[in-house]
């Protein structure tokens, strides 16, 4: 059983977050948010005439960043002193303190690739994770997940006189409705930044508190698509002759008792897929960062490490583990059975394929993403797959094309010009400058 759904997983988090009443007693939360809320609109007001406004960014994965631009407008603004703050991933998870360590080691290895600024708030000696409130006393927090997968001391909970911020980590998809709009964080939090009209409502219609928080900025995770100034990176392996590229992103549930991942179904096929095409296509294995830790879990840590290995060796082939954005943007083709990716990839215009589980798949989506669902081509077989390189990658087949166009104009393209990062930036002053008296009425 997937250990977010497990009873103990379920009793460690009542008992170090404390959260029967405030979470589980709807009236209770309404008032605990009510009051959360007028603390967090005097932390705004507050910041007024304060000249420089430090804004940490919480960060356990390099997957879940999705705040690059609104950084680096932070960094060129005097105003704003941007920092990411690194703390472990999923601490009540079961995970080993050498997993932990090591997706810490490569959230590190990513904040200094991109130049960030960063701290790790760990005394070296003790190992006791900080206070940040008290030690390095941010202005701003922004969060980057909206779970208790944290030590108490970065949740929520304790940042009520800080202004909070939250940029979802995924363009969302899925008939998640609770996880996406309506656990304890989401009616908290000071500023909940969103991708587009669509959103604002799907959280007003679920939200316990109405969504009041709730502000339409577009999507920071995708404003790389949007700029014309982007130059990506060439990540793939150099080959004799050009061939097709396409990106294989397999989910992580592979425990998940509801079956909505397909990597076990098509693990093996794929790698039989990249030798048939060894002379035509190049294929990179992009796995959720979570899948190796899972995979462990079920297989091992041999077995599992000696998989990955596999896609590293093939000729045509490599393994894929950190960021996505150059892959897509030099890529042909995505194969995939993520809820993001379902809307994210549709920003390239290329040809997409959606692997099914199953024949009721597509209720797994809302609305808004059963429209993109239905801009992919649909795998529910290995010859489906087969087909879709041979005919659609290979043959340039793609009937779709004028439907993801569409798409993409009416949902995708900015509106008006106007880029998120930009956006948040004006969404922040204008909460910071709006009279305390007026957020009260």
């Amino acid at each position: 059983m997937d250990s977010d759904r497990s009873p103990l997983y379920r009793l460690r988090l009542l008992l170090v977050y404390r959260d029967v009443l405030r979470n589980k007693v709807l009236p209770l939360t309404r008032l605990y948010a009510r009051r959360f809320a007028r603390c967090q609109q005097r932390a705004a007001s507050s910041l007024q005439h304060k000249e420089k406004l430090h804004v940490a960014f919480l960060l356990s994965t390099p997957g879940m960043w999705k705040c690059h631009y609104l950084y680096k407008e932070m960094e060129q603004n005097p105003r704003y002193h941007p920092f990411l703050v690194l703390l472990p991933y999923s601490m009540y998870k079961g995970y080993s303190h050498a997993q932990v360590e090591a997706m810490l080691e490569r959230t590190r290895l990513f904040a200094e690739r991109q130049g960030y600024d960063y701290v790790i708030p760990r005394d070296m000696h003790t190992g006791k994770w900080d206070d940040i409130r008290s030690t390095l006393k941010p202005d701003i927090v922004f969060f980057s997940s909206p779970y208790k997968d944290v030590y108490p001391q970065y949740y929520i909970y304790h940042f009520r006189d800080t202004l909070t911020c939250y940029v979802p980590y995924a363009f969302s998809s899925l008939k998640a409705y609770k996880n996406n709009y309506d656990l304890i964080f989401h009616n908290l939090v000071g500023l909940y930044l969103l991708e587009i009209d669509w959103h604002r409502q799907a959280a007003a219609d679920n939200a316990r508190c109405g969504a009041r928080n709730a502000v339409v900025s577009g999507y920071p995770g995708t404003e790389v698509f949007l700029r014309g100034d982007y130059n990506p990176r060439d990540r793939w392996k150099p080959q004799p002759l050009p061939m097709k590229r396409v990106v294989w992103a397999p989910h992580h549930p592979v425990d998940d008792p509801t079956g909505v991942a397909t990597f076990l179904t098509y693990c093996h096929f794929m790698l039989r897929l990249a030798n048939k095409y060894s002379q035509s296509v190049q294929f990179a294995f992009k796995p959720h960062q979570l899948l190796r830790f899972k995979l462990s879990k079920l297989w091992g840590e041999q077995r599992t490490a000696e998989y990955y290995d596999t896609w590293n060796r093939l000729p045509n082939g490599q393994l894929e583990e950190s960021e996505y954005i150059d892959l897509f943007l030099t890529s042909d083709a995505l194969i995939h059975d993520s809820g993001s990716f379902t809307t994210e990839y549709l920003f390239m215009r290329k040809p997409v394929m959606y692997l099914l589980p199953g024949q009721q798949a597509a209720e797994r989506f809302n609305t808004f993403g059963l429209q993109a669902f239905h801009c992919h081509y649909h795998g529910q077989s290995e010859a489906d797959i087969d087909r879709f390189v041979s005919n659609t990658v290979l043959g340039g087949d793609d009937p779709l094309a004028g439907i993801r166009n569409a798409f993409y104009g009416k949902y995708l393209a900015p509106n008006g010009g106007s880029l998120p990062s930009r956006n948040i930036i004006q969404i922040i002053e204008r909460k910071i400058h709006t009279p305390y008296s007026q957020h009260e009425s």
